[in-house]
């Protein structure tokens, strides 16, 4: 199973990543003497600009979701 070398949590086979570190999991239960790589500031940028991307969608999901459950209510009204 791989693990974060970080946070130390444990996840299924299929997993690369850490999704709460952005980090590359090992293959093996850390002992503490793991070296953890420090992301590049490319990779920071990348990482920052694509939580803000889905942070966005999120926030335009959740507008649409809204804009339908008012159209509803008013469509129902008119029957």
């Amino acid at each position: 199973m791989p693990w974060c070398p970080k946070c130390k949590a444990e996840f299924r086979e299929g997993f690369t990543e850490c999704n709460t570190c952005h980090i590359p999991l090992i293959d093996h239960k850390p002992d503490g003497t793991e070296v953890i790589p420090e992301p590049s500031p490319e990779a920071r940028k990348a990482q920052r600009r694509t939580r803000r991307r889905q942070h966005m969608l999120r926030i335009i999901q959740t507008l649409i979701v809204i804009l339908l459950a008012l159209a509803v209510v008013f469509l129902l009204q008119g029957i």
